[in-house]
């Protein structure tokens, strides 16, 4: 596509994406010209919006499976917020829960009318409304007033880093061995295996996120990742007809051709 850019369209780009976004992609690319690196930039972009779509449907999907097998074994309503005496979350994960819960909050809050924001000052200010408070104020007053926010709703917004959280040594016993062992059945797999496979998903996710290129071993990383999760996930032996590989075979293909396009542009411009 930047083959294409004149000399003004390529000024004006360079200005919308900013030097010191652009300057990423000059220093990889041999030419260090603005028009190759802009280039390089939206393979990474396109790469990085396939990769999203991927480990997306891998996080909903483990989420859910998570909270399946932990119902499951807990045996117990609320276990989220009000976990059972042999599960203890660590100050990580309560943090998690509580900002998550905020989270769920804002969100039922954004859906309501006006006159029903208005109908929570009751709960929120029993004394009433104080005069002259700030309307930032007034709205956390009235999301906090807001009453009940279901586990559903909050395990919504929690994210991957709470879900491959569960999968680290501090829950060896109390979650691996006890129920999450049951999602990866194949026997020859330890709980560090997937933990690292989980974290490498987790980083690119959250490079991608921050607009960061993925390239060489950080991409080879997350593409191995997103296979062992696919043949495994559910799985007594790797293989590629798991339910999760069927899931999410639409968007996977569209990755491939992807890296394949990324990779051709990369050892054309680097």
């Amino acid at each position: 596509m930047s083959r294409y850019l004149s000399a003004p369209e390529i000024a004006s780009i360079s200005t919308l994406l900013s030097a010191p976004r652009l300057g990423t992609y000059l220093a990889i690319t041999r030419s260090n010209t603005s028009e190759d690196a802009i280039e390089l930039h939206q393979a990474t972009m396109s790469l990085g919006i396939a990769i999203m779509a991927v480990t997306g449907l891998i996080e909903v999907s483990l989420r859910n499976a998570v909270c399946h097998e932990l119902d499951n074994a807990l045996q117990i309503n609320g276990w989220l917020r009000n976990p059972p005496r042999s599960l203890k979350w660590s100050a990580l994960e309560v943090y998690a829960i509580k900002k998550a819960e905020q989270q769920a909050r804002r969100a039922i809050y954004s859906k309501m009318t006006n006159a029903e924001k208005v109908a929570l000052d009751a709960l929120a200010f029993p004394n009433g409304v104080p005069a002259g408070i700030k309307h930032r104020k007034l709205a956390e007053k009235r999301q906090a007033s807001i009453n009940p926010v279901s586990d559903g709703q909050i395990i919504a917004h929690l994210t991957m880093h709470f879900w491959k959280r569960l999968f680290s040594e501090n829950y060896e016993q109390t979650l691996w061995k006890r129920a999450l062992k049951k999602l990866f059945p194949n026997k020859t797999l330890t709980r560090a295996m997937i933990a690292s496979h989980l974290e490498a998903i987790y980083e690119v996710r959250n490079r991608l996120a921050h607009h960061e290129p993925v390239y060489g071993s950080r991409l080879e990383a997350i593409l191995e990742s997103i296979d062992f999760m696919i043949r495994n996930f559910g799985s007594v032996k790797p293989s590629a007809e798991t339910p999760l590989a069927k899931l999410i075979l639409p968007q996977r293909d569209i990755l491939s051709g992807q890296v394949a396009i990324f990779k051709a542009t990369f050892d054309r411009l680097t």
